[in-house]
């Protein structure tokens, strides 16, 4: 990292062009002559410093991206990417209502990026602002409307606004636009048990399961075939090796930041404290009990 900063500081030094005329007639006459850089060549070292800054986010030092990015924006303030990039470092350091201020500047400069809706509503999620969230996602999907991850996140506020049917019509249009979205599928799953579909759920969780290693269809799967007094053994195995790779699910607070539902985090604790002999939380980081 020490090199990364000086290098960037000469190349911002670079924009400063200096020539020094001194005039023959005199040998006390001494005048610097600046020539200031053009608008291009403001736009081209914005774009450096922006690079550079996507690299010190990469290496977790967001609050150094943020000093160079606004830096870079003062260079040249009308470069959507630059927000964007500053947004999601003030994200890591945990200013989200700086980013969500950021994103704003992004959509005045590209409103037609759809993305940036949904980067925009993926901060209002965090906050648990879905209604704003869902209108800024409506946004989206009317620039794009086949963005699997628009119908995703979607399905997720409508959960978060209790509307379950709803949330199951949404998750179904992304994963149909794109087969391989797990999340989309295994969130299906989730909001199917709350439903009472539990034959449903279970296929939705094999089916993200078969896509994707992640511990969270194997626990839920896990806790949906224990709650129907079925296969305790595999249950059993299924929720210690969804754990061992994410311990923070036994936790209740957690599975509600993942949008479980209330029968489904119920359930859950049946199946840890049947099986509280067998299952073990094997990774470092988890301590106490709530």
């Amino acid at each position: 990292m020490k090199k990364i900063i000086p290098t960037i500081y000469k190349f911002i030094l670079c924009l400063i062009l200096f020539e020094y005329l001194i005039q023959s007639n005199s040998s006390y006459a001494f005048f610097p002559k600046i020539n200031e850089p053009n608008q291009k060549e403001l736009e081209s070292t914005s774009i450096q410093i922006g690079r550079t800054a996507i690299q010190l986010i990469q290496f977790g030092q967001a609050n150094e991206a943020i000093k160079l990015l606004e830096l870079a924006i003062k260079l040249n303030p009308k470069e959507a990417s630059l927000w964007i990039t500053l947004a999601e470092a003030q994200v890591r350091s945990d200013k989200k209502n700086e980013a969500l201020l950021s994103l704003s500047e992004a959509i005045q400069l590209k409103p037609k990026e759809e993305s940036i809706y949904f980067s925009k509503a993926s901060i209002l999620i965090d906050l648990n602002e879905p209604q704003k969230a869902k209108d800024c996602i409506k946004k989206g999907l009317s620039i794009n409307k086949n963005s699997e991850r628009g119908y995703f996140q979607l399905g997720n506020t409508e959960i978060m606004l209790n509307n379950y049917e709803q949330a199951l019509i949404e998750f179904k249009k992304s994963s149909k636009i794109n087969s391989n979205f797990w999340q989309s599928i295994n969130n299906e799953g989730l909001v199917l048990y709350e439903l009472n579909n539990r034959k449903e759920a279970i296929s939705k969780f094999k089916s993200a399961i078969a896509i994707s290693n992640d511990a969270e269809p194997k626990l839920a799967l896990a806790v949906v075939l224990f709650s129907s007094n079925t296969k305790f053994i595999e249950a059993i195995n299924l929720a210690k090796n969804a754990l061992k790779s994410n311990p923070q699910y036994i936790w209740k607070d957690y599975q509600s930041k993942q949008l479980w539902g209330k029968k489904l985090q119920k359930s859950a604790q049946l199946l840890f404290k049947a099986g509280e002999k067998d299952i073990k939380i094997e990774a470092a980081g988890i301590a106490g009990s709530q």
